[in-house]
């Protein structure tokens, strides 16, 4: 058996806007497997506070230092 070297994946890191949390959410509904549907609303709801945190942190003055990056999203 060999092993693979898996890396942490989280969606919520890539949702970055509303359009993309509406397109996850509408493709987990395509599905019709309800438990899939509640895991992309935890995962929705895990980006739009990680958006809202980065919003916050970009728009306070004491965080100049944040890269473009991290602000630009």
């Amino acid at each position: 058996m060999s092993s693979e070297l898996l890396t942490p994946y989280d969606p919520a890191k890539y949702l970055t806007d509303d359009e993309d949390i509406e397109v996850f959410l509408a493709e987990a509904e395509g599905t019709g497997d309800t438990n899939y549907m509640a895991r992309a609303r935890q995962v929705a709801e895990r980006a739009k506070a990680m958006n809202q945190a980065r919003n916050e942190a970009c728009s306070d003055s004491g965080y100049a230092d944040l890269s473009k990056n991290q602000c630009d999203s």
